[in-house]
């Protein structure tokens, strides 16, 4: 379920006293979804992985081609192969639809 999918990535706030607010949106796309921990793996497309923080609540923008869903959560882990930078994404409250697209 919405494997392949691409996905706007923003920070909303920092959880950490030093930690640094960055609104920067950071392309992914959805690598896979784990429905029943409710985790979404999202392979950052062009970001190092480094300026994603730990210690951040982020909202998680997917575009199906049909609809806007989002979500909020905080990144779990962060992994790095060879060929791809991977995310483990935990989702607070489930998705909801947006009315409008974003632009």
């Amino acid at each position: 379920m919405y494997e392949g999918n691409p996905v706007d990535l923003q920070m909303e706030k920092v959880i950490s006293a030093d930690a640094i607010f960055d609104d920067t949106t950071r392309v992914c796309k959805v690598d896979h979804y784990d429905t029943e921990e409710d985790y979404i793996y999202l392979e950052v497309m062009e970001d190092p992985l480094t300026t994603i923080l730990l210690d951040a609540k982020y909202r998680c923008y997917v575009s199906t081609g049909t609809e806007l869903l989002c979500c909020s959560g905080v990144v779990k882990e962060r992994y790095q192969s060879e060929d791809r930078n991977l995310l483990k994404f935990k989702i607070e409250n489930g998705f909801y639809e947006m009315n409008e697209r974003r632009s």
